[in-house]
């Protein structure tokens, strides 16, 4: 049974904005770091409480992929989720980290997969650039007495 994975940057991809006949994997590792993809109904389901937890596993970051602005299926969808990365990286800077942790990225079912697959690995490269947060605990890790 493989070991599970876990992750030190979360992509949340809103359902709505994936190109057909993408086949981004579910996980994979780059730059040495494990990125797993969540995907959601609406990137308005990323509710700033998923946001937070990702950020205190001590991993490297988060995206949120969303809709283009306005055309969101779900009607402010894209604009919730576009807030809710604001203030993670607000908050961020507050506590003297990198705003960049957090990224926002728009995708469109009408582009290529390729493309929107390459922009995924691109926002993921800026986010491992940063390095593993300065704190927390990897769940999976025994803790050191």
């Amino acid at each position: 049974m493989p070991e599970p994975m876990c992750p030190d940057v979360i992509v949340y991809v809103c359902h709505n904005c994936i190109p057909s006949g993408s086949r981004l994997p579910r996980q994979w590792r780059q730059n040495g770091a494990r990125i797993q993809i969540k995907e959601v109904p609406c990137s308005g389901k990323t509710d700033a409480q998923y946001l937070f937890h990702t950020l205190e596993q001590g991993g490297y970051g988060l995206c949120v992929v969303t809709c283009p602005s306005g055309e969101c299926r779900l009607a402010q969808g894209n604009y919730r989720a576009r807030i809710r990365v604001q203030t993670a990286q607000r908050l961020l800077t507050e506590i003297g980290l990198e705003p960049e942790r957090a990224q926002i990225l728009e995708g469109s079912p009408l582009e290529s997969p390729e493309l929107f697959e390459q922009r995924i690995h691109a926002v993921v490269d800026r986010i491992c650039g940063l390095g593993p947060m300065p704190f927390g605990v990897n769940p999976l890790q025994e803790a050191i007495p």
